[in-house]
């Protein structure tokens, strides 16, 4: 009986022994640059940060003058025909994606342990994500970050029309100018009219076409024949009005939102240059109406960097702020997104908890308490 009772004071003497060691552990949170890993165990977690990818969807334009243009006026009697050869740039469309990637100056350092004099280690249980980003504290969840990666081909493609119908006015041959013109070169001006023969050839086959005038039966093939006629048409109109050739492409810009930067210049933007350094239209990034919950303690930069945390873990609240473009006064594009940035960075009690993070945003997802 004696015995029993000596071993029943030993179990319970070694029951309070390891109740003790578990109340007396201790998680230890510090900023990354004020640890020395050479003395303790540590485990290193970044919060997250957003990354704004801009693709400007540009069009690229340009006009040839035509080859026999100084007689548009005279032999098609308009005015309208290209003067110069000339590039001109536009912007078409804007299109924004925001991803996530680990901020480097907000890394943390985690370590534990029981008895400051012993610096025995206890497992921490964090689970970080491929960039180092913290995902959960206290238990492990199977899941799978499936991040969608973006590809943006540049599109290129080109248009050549010529939509208004010119008036070509007949013009009275002479037959001793023709036999004179037979047996010496050809001037621009007397090539200028043989093409303008040719366009009213072109007409008139069009127009039998189009009318059944023809006696042969084309079938299917009709339809073939007119795109011919019409394409054939357009390259002589052009040898007197030009062509606009038009491409477009994708000009790329990687943004990082900062804490009290809330305009970003991106670059110039011009007609004739698209974009520079030097000319054109301002093209800025305006991040407004910036809304992040009153009721949440903002920590100060001395208390995130210089201050050693018990049992305590660092993560953000995001905000949601409203980002425009502008192009000089005129605004191009305008969408509410969440940056993470530019939010709050908050401590939460890490203890006999279970927690669950947004790797994107730095937001608590899940609270368990054991």
């Amino acid at each position: 009986m004696l015995n029993k009772i000596i071993k029943m004071k030993k179990l319970l003497v070694l029951l309070f022994v390891v109740i003790a060691l578990n109340s007396n552990a201790q998680y230890v949170t510090n900023f990354a640059k004020n640890v020395n890993n050479k003395d303790i165990d540590v485990v290193y977690y970044h919060l997250p940060r957003n990354i704004i990818k801009i693709d400007f969807t540009i069009e690229k334009s340009h006009d040839f003058k035509g080859k026999y243009s100084s007689f548009a006026k005279e032999m098609l009697n308009t005015d309208h025909f290209i003067k110069e050869n000339k590039t001109t740039y536009s912007i078409k469309s804007v299109n924004i994606n925001t991803f996530t990637e680990a901020d480097p100056n907000m890394v943390f350092a985690i370590s534990t342990v029981v008895d400051e004099k012993s610096k025995e280690s206890v497992n921490i249980n964090i689970e970080l994500d491929s960039e180092g980003i913290i995902q959960t504290v206290g238990h492990i969840l199977n899941q799978t970050d499936n991040k969608q990666t973006v590809f943006v081909e540049n599109a290129v493609s080109s248009n050549c029309q010529l939509s208004e119908f010119y008036y070509i006015p007949t013009i009275e041959e002479d037959d001793d100018d023709e036999e004179s013109a037979s047996s010496s070169k050809l001037t621009e001006e007397e090539i200028a009219m043989s093409i303008i023969e040719e366009i009213k050839n072109l007409r008139v086959a069009y127009f039998d076409l189009i009318t059944g005038y023809q006696e042969v039966n084309y079938g299917n093939t009709i339809n073939y024949m007119v795109d011919q006629i019409k394409e054939l048409e357009n390259e002589y109109l052009s040898m007197f009005v030009g062509k606009t050739i038009k491409e477009e492409y994708t000009q790329t810009f990687y943004i990082i939102p900062e804490e009290n930067k809330n305009a970003i210049t991106i670059g110039k933007f011009s007609e004739t240059e698209g974009f520079n350094n030097k000319a054109g239209e301002t093209i800025k990034i305006n991040f407004t109406d910036i809304a992040i919950s009153s009721h949440v303690n903002k920590l100060s930069k001395d208390e995130i960097e210089n201050t050693t945390y018990n049992n305590k873990l660092f993560y953000r609240n995001p905000a949601n702020v409203t980002m425009q473009i502008m192009s000089g006064e005129k605004k191009i594009y305008e969408s509410r997104i969440k940056l993470s940035q530019l939010g709050n960075v908050s401590l939460i009690p890490m203890n006999k908890m279970k927690l669950t993070f947004d790797t994107n945003n730095g937001q608590i997802l899940s609270i368990i308490k054991e």
